[in-house]
């Protein structure tokens, strides 16, 4: 797994959303599952129930391709970053909406773009010889 960069990568970031997911539980005592404002993680990040269990669905999703092989974690990367981007540019859309079901704010939205550009960065550019293509 080391010298796979889909991999440590998805390991890394993988654990880090389910973290982050597990300690948003720790803010949202009475808040609704949908609640379109949540409580706040680390005083910066706005979170509900419903945001902390995709937290942990990605973040597991991430580590579990990166245990299988080179070439899952590579495609879930790829298609994790690029969903983590389309909820980026979504979420600029739905903050102070009745629609906005994950309680996200503008500091939610940094994190989202900016992971969503380090997944899609390695998950094209890294481990090449997964799939045989040259970038």
């Amino acid at each position: 797994m080391t010298r796979s960069p889909n991999r440590m990568l998805g390991a890394i970031v993988g654990g880090f959303f389910v973290l982050i997911g597990l300690l948003g539980f720790t803010v949202t005592g009475g808040v609704g599952f949908f609640a379109t404002e949540g409580g706040m993680l680390a005083d910066v990040f706005q979170v509900n129930v419903f945001h902390n269990v995709i937290h942990i669905l990605i973040g597991a999703a991430l580590v579990l391709a990166a245990l299988a092989n080179r070439a899952a974690a590579r495609a879930v990367n790829s298609g994790l970053g690029f969903a983590l981007l389309v909820l980026g540019f979504a979420g600029l859309l739905l903050i102070g909406s009745e629609f906005n079901v994950l309680a996200l704010n503008a500091a939610d939205n940094v994190l989202h773009f900016a992971a969503a550009v380090v997944l899609l960065l390695v998950g094209i550019g890294a481990d090449s010889r997964a799939t045989g293509v040259s970038v």
